[in-house]
């Protein structure tokens, strides 16, 4: 048996209940919990046979001669493929997550560092909200103030209702006129596109003019160039609940949560994880199971992320993480039910 689908109908059955006995409470499985609980009155004896079976295919692991069995990275993944869309959370959480969420007008910001606060507290594990990267945002305004000493202070209003105050430092003196102009020139031709589509159009005209003499256009640029929309190489990112990994129920190795505290310091990683659900077509719940994880710290870990949208347009991503014993059916249906909050709470306005 190498592939899920080659799993009978009892060997199904078997791997299920291991799961879920294991996912309650920590410890490995024998066949006589399994036999208990059997609704078919399997005998211990039928049971360790499945057993057997499944662990030659890779989906139980047994950690010690005398020990029952436990669930690998493969009985997980087959385990939530079966699951998926197949529960729903309690009207008493969703109730909770609404009145925490949708209660008061906030700032696409606070209501980030909220989002992340509450996908802690109801799933028990480390909720991570990635925001839009600054390039992806829509341009709503702009502003320049010219300060001392070359610099210009770029004040970028960006769908959804974001605020960025960027210190510029220039290499030549600029007038005020002259920065009042180039703000007008952008709130006119370009509001409501994206900071990373501007950054094309605008040299795509400055090589189309490149024999002419466009002061306007040379001031744009070099705005661009030396900062006040340039390219972000990273988003936003609120994390909350690191301290759900040092509950014992989770990890039983220390050594790997200290690693793991470790990778939420260095936010590059996570950055790099819940990325893949911000790509434009992105859609649904993703879960990445033990090795299916791409930094190495967090292969004894569980992610499920979804991505959320302003409008149509996705521009971040939601998602919790946690040890690959966690509750997926429960995981799975909060993330999935915050990401379509999340979206319409951002696209309110």
């Amino acid at each position: 048996m190498d592939d899920s689908k080659e799993l009978g109908i009892r060997e199904r059955q078997v791997l299920e209940a291991i799961i879920r006995e294991y996912v309650s409470y920590g410890s490995p499985v024998g066949s006589k919990v399994i036999a208990d609980k059997s609704a078919e009155s399997l005998s211990p004896a039928t049971i360790r046979n499945c057993m057997a079976d499944l662990e030659n295919a890779g989906y139980l692991k047994q950690p010690h001669i005398s020990a029952g069995r436990v669930p690998t990275d493969k009985a997980y993944r087959f385990y939530v493929d079966q699951i998926i869309g197949s529960v729903r959370i309690s009207p008493e959480v969703e109730k909770y997550i609404e009145q925490h969420l949708a209660s008061e007008p906030m700032s696409p910001e606070r209501l980030m560092s909220r989002i992340s606060r509450v996908l802690a507290e109801v799933s028990h594990n480390v909720g991570l909200v990635l925001g839009p990267a600054l390039e992806e945002k829509l341009l709503e305004h702009v502003k320049f103030v010219k300060l001392p000493e070359m610099r210009v202070l770029a004040v970028i209003i960006s769908k959804p209702d974001l605020i960025e105050n960027r210190i510029v430092r220039l290499e030549e003196d600029v007038s005020q006129e002259d920065l009042d102009r180039t703000a007008n020139y952008l709130n006119a031709e370009f509001r409501g596109w994206s900071l990373a589509t501007i950054r094309l159009e605008i040299f795509k005209r400055l090589e189309e003019m490149k024999f002419l003499c466009d002061q306007l256009l040379s001031n744009v640029a070099k705005l661009l160039m030396w900062g006040a929309l340039a390219e972000e190489t990273s988003n936003p990112l609120f994390v909350e609940g690191t301290a759900a990994l040092l509950e014992p129920a989770g990890f039983e190795d220390f050594a790997k949560v200290r690693n793991l505290l470790s990778t939420f310091e260095e936010k590059a990683k996570l950055i790099k994880i819940l990325s893949v659900c911000i790509e434009p077509r992105a859609t649904g719940v993703r879960i990445f199971i033990g090795d299916e994880n791409p930094a190495r710290e967090m292969q004894d870990c569980a992610v499920i992320m979804a991505p959320y949208r302003y409008r149509s347009r996705v521009v971040g991503a939601l998602g919790v993480v946690g040890p690959k014993r966690m509750e997926y059916d429960r995981t799975i249906s909060l993330v999935d039910y915050i990401a379509h909050l999340s979206s319409r709470l951002l696209s309110i306005n």
